[in-house]
């Protein structure tokens, strides 16, 4: 009797373009609409070379557009994989993911997640009837991944066109080109290459306690929201958002998170209501810098994150605290240093 050696991957098949439908093989585009998927179980069978590299085992999930998601998904979503990878008989989790929002996903699991194993996130730019689908090489790279030893203790990952990203670096820069993933600021941690072997150049383990916030009694996220700052903008999406309840809100500022006039006396208004404010910067790459003494008791920095992942660490510190200064210093410790 032999004993089978290989590892095994838990694959959570979360919908997304990766098993996407068209109404023929040039249907890039417009797919979404048709809502037409491949059968169950069929993405994991029309890879049979998966199963030369590791034992994947399917865990049901629903099949969801990215766009399409919410917080409830996400608690569901990371408690899932909290459970599995609890098992000894998993070695990693594989989730496809619609890449609208994949590095959303990716950087509340990273956030919220405690196994040192590897979980790593895929999607594909064209559906898998496209002529030139990328998703089922996407989804063999990805498996690769978790199956690889030098995965463990990085965090969540994302590996789309043979890249492997830090769930924190990760953004979607184009809406149809198959290079799209990128991290503009520290590029790729590695990459699954064309000869099979996966190469990691820089190992950055997670900043001490990112798994630190605990999701055990939550049934929602505490509401955050995102203001984009432009030339002319005045504070009413800002007095709007503080009048909803929000908890935080995260300025998109210009240039290094710079924000107009009226905004700026709008967001003192929202914190004189008790809103948390995060300055972000709409830029695309590059640090919004600490601020100055006179503005600590008013707003934290985001640092180098986009808007949208800043708006989830906000969302998750307002879980623990609503004081400016120790929502500040969990922002600060969920700065990575580079590891050895």
């Amino acid at each position: 009797m032999t004993t089978d050696v290989r590892p095994r991957i838990a694959l959570v098949i979360a919908g997304g373009t990766i098993d996407s439908l068209g109404a023929t093989r040039l249907d890039l585009a417009g797919y979404p609409e048709a809502a037409s998927r491949l059968s169950p179980g069929r993405l994991l069978s029309d890879v049979p070379e998966l199963s030369e590299i590791c034992d994947v085992r399917e865990i049901p999930f629903r099949r969801l557009s990215s766009y399409a998601l919410t917080p409830q998904d996400w608690l569901e979503l990371a408690g899932i994989i909290d459970a599995v990878l609890l098992d000894e008989a998993y070695d990693g989790v594989v989730i496809t993911h619609g890449t609208n929002t994949l590095e959303e996903t990716a950087y509340f699991l990273d956030l919220t997640t405690r196994s040192p194993k590897p979980i790593v996130l895929v999607g594909a730019m064209r559906p898998a009837s496209a002529l030139g689908a990328d998703g089922y090489l996407n989804l063999f790279r990805a498996v690769q991944v978790a199956s690889s030893p030098a995965a463990r203790d990085l965090g969540v990952l994302v590996v789309m066109n043979d890249a492997i990203y830090a769930a924190r670096d990760v953004t979607k820069t184009a809406t149809f080109r198959i290079n799209a993933f990128q991290a503009p600021d520290l590029g790729p941690l590695g990459y699954a290459d064309a000869d099979g072997e996966v190469v990691i150049y820089h190992r950055r383990p997670r900043a001490a306690g990112s798994a630190s916030f605990c999701l055990a009694g939550l049934d929602n996220l505490p509401r955050v929201d995102v203001v984009m700052s432009y030339v002319g903008a005045d504070g009413t999406f800002i007095d709007a958002a503080t009048a909803a309840g929000t908890r935080g809100i995260v300025s998109a500022g210009t240039g290094a998170g710079r924000v107009t006039p009226l905004e700026e006396e709008a967001f003192m208004r929202a914190s004189a209501a008790g809103v948390v404010l995060c300055q972000s910067s709409r830029v695309g790459s590059g640090r919004v810098p600490a601020p100055p003494p006179a503005k600590r008791a008013t707003w934290v920095a985001a640092d180098n994150l986009r808007p949208w992942k800043a708006r989830i660490l906000l969302s998750l510190a307002l879980t623990q605290t609503s004081d400016v200064a120790e929502v500040g210093a969990l922002f600060a410790l969920h700065v990575p240093s580079e590891g050895a």
